[in-house]
This record gives structure tokens, C-alpha cells and sequence, in this order.
């Protein structure tokens, strides 16, 4: 028998409901007698994807990251965005472009 728990950042905002869903969580794997493990991932997006979430091309957000703009981390050989760094670089991004196009204006 397979149980899984899965708490979304939302739901950590609750930190009472949360603790009551893990804790009932708890009881009923020891119920059945079950291991549990906890883990937490944090979502990521390849340069790819963000590049495309932006409309921009792969090497632009490569060079964004090399130029400190937008933080990544390695995985292997590989740059993952997490997604908060995402969101808080296409806030900036749009506000730079909000910002010179009302220049022109």
C-alpha cells in the first residue's frame, strides 16, 4: 500500500492545517505499518522554458544567467531557474520594458 502526502507552498502557509495533515499523515502509516520518508522539492524551469514563458530566445537567458541577472543553479552541467527566481526576473524584466516604453512615450 502506497500513502503520499503532497503540501504545496499554499499549504505550508497554513502552518496549523499543515502540521494536522502531516501528523495525520504519521498516524496512518504507522497504522499500516508503513515507512515514511519526507523530502522537499523546490520547482525548476530549463532556460528553455523560461526563455519561452518570456518570449525571448535560450541564449538570451543563458547570457542573463552568465551576467548574474537571473540566478540558477547547476544540476550536473546543466542551469535549472528556480521558479521564485523566475518570477521575481520576469517582474524586473517586464518593468524594464514597461520602463522604456514609457519613455518613448
Amino acid at each position: 500500500m502506497n500513502l503520499a502526502l503532497r503540501l504545496t507552498p499554499e499549504d505550508l502557509a497554513d502552518r496549523k492545517s499543515a502540521t494536522q495533515s502531516v501528523i495525520a499523515f504519521l498516524r496512518e502509516a504507522e497504522k499500516v505499518g508503513a515507512s515514511v520518508e519526507l523530502s522537499a522539492e523546490a520547482p525548476f524551469l530549463t532556460p528553455e522554458q523560461a526563455a519561452k514563458q518570456l518570449g525571448l530566445s535560450r541564449p538570451t537567458i543563458s547570457r542573463r544567467i552568465k551576467a548574474g541577472d537571473l540566478k540558477a543553479v547547476k544540476v550536473g552541467n546543466r542551469n535549472r531557474i528556480p521558479v521564485a527566481e523566475f518570477e521575481r526576473f520576469r517582474d524586473d524584466y517586464l518593468d524594464e520594458l514597461a520602463s522604456g516604453l514609457a519613455d518613448d512615450l
